[in-house]
């Protein structure tokens, strides 16, 4: 691996020559020197025979999946949860800094838009805390800024512990700073996760019925100037392994669409479109979560109220969240709630509810 800048002349030619799809620019990313790039990186390479066969199962995968026939056959033809029937389910692209975290970005940008997804809410835009991810639940099983991590570890501390909110930990990408200790009351939680590793089929279907998954690659030097279109590798040696969220895919184009933690003055405004088949994207260490909890306070106005004839068994569409069951368990509680929501929304007040894994357990009415 070289130490050097990548010749950009150079790669624009060999792009020119290749009629590559994609465009390479001057980026501070694709200038730092070779040890600098890799730090941006964070999941480390296996041996070298496993690299190898890592991305010959990709390319493997190639004409299969780029015509639309074998495994991603009965699957739509396109998805961006940008544009999901209209809305956009993703959160803003974020900048994980001169630490090799990426694992952290790619598993909380991938809870937020799979939490806003399932619950056909585009106004939630949770903000996760990388933070606490990586530096308070991660060196637990061996995360650094240095070594990296695994993305099974970062979902195992996401279904087992959960990840708070940005604003109770703030990211600082050399460790430290100080978390809230009211974390386990603002908080996302996810109930499981898959390992779709090598199952494209499967791992459309996620993306199309969950919003988001995590997917890990191979980086060649080239990917560091990438400034739009699909990208193939041209030139370059490996850099080191990365993860980033996948957010949809294009079967006319032949390309999975990823969102990236390198700050939105690289590639698509932070995002990026990569070809069906390169650099391992579909055979290394690929997982979508489940169901995404959240147990948190929210300050919403009261769009609908719902109940039957069973008792204990209340309803309240809060804006952003969806419904939610009032008080289930305690019925006196749940009447209650129910009669003072039902004001509120006589009366188009706002109210202050703590959700907690989609039941209602406190109000205010103001």
């Amino acid at each position: 691996m070289a130490d050097n800048a990548l010749d950009l002349r150079s790669l624009r030619v060999e792009l020119e020559r290749q009629g590559a799809r994609w465009r390479s620019v001057d980026t501070t990313t694709a200038m730092l020197r070779e040890p600098d790039r890799r730090v941006l990186l964070g999941v480390p390479l296996p041996e070298s025979e496993e690299v190898d066969h890592i991305l010959a199962q990709a390319e493997a995968l190639d004409p299969l999946v780029a015509e639309g026939r074998g495994p991603g056959d009965g699957i739509g033809a396109a998805f961006d949860a940008r544009n999901a029937s209209g809305s956009s389910y993703v959160t803003p692209v974020k900048n994980q800094g001169s630490c090799g975290s990426c694992v952290a970005f790619g598993a909380t940008a991938t809870l937020e838009t799979t939490a806003a997804f399932q619950r056909g809410q585009p106004q939630l835009k949770l903000d996760l805390s990388e933070q606490q991810l990586f530096f308070v639940h991660g060196p637990a099983s061996g995360a650094s800024c240095s070594n990296g991590w695994w993305p099974e570890h970062a979902f195992t501390a996401c279904r087992d512990k959960g990840v708070t909110f940005e604003d109770y930990m703030p990211y600082q990408a050399g460790g430290g700073g100080t978390l809230n200790a009211d974390w386990p009351n603002r908080l996302a939680k996810i109930t499981g996760f898959q390992t779709l590793t090598g199952n494209v089929a499967a791992m459309k279907q996620h993306l199309m019925t969950h919003g988001a998954l995590s997917a890990c690659f191979i980086v060649y030097q080239d990917f560091f100037s990438y400034g739009g279109g699909v990208y193939k590798h041209v030139s370059g040696a490996q850099a080191g392994g990365h993860c980033v969220s996948l957010i949809g895919f294009d079967d006319t184009q032949g390309c999975w669409i990823g969102k990236n933690s390198w700050g939105t003055g690289w590639g698509e405004q932070g995002f990026f479109r990569i070809a069906y088949g390169q650099a391992g994207i579909e055979t290394w260490r690929v997982h979508g979560a489940d169901y995404v909890n959240l147990r948190m306070w929210v300050d919403a106005l009261l769009r609908g109220l719902w109940s039957n004839e069973s008792p204990d068994n209340a309803w309240a569409y809060l804006d952003r969240l969806g419904w939610a069951r009032l008080a289930h368990g305690a019925p006196g509680a749940n009447l209650s709630m129910l009669t003072e929501l039902t004001s509120a929304r006589l009366r188009n007040q706002p109210v202050r509810a703590f959700h907690d894994n989609g039941q209602v357990t406190e109000t205010y009415v103001f």
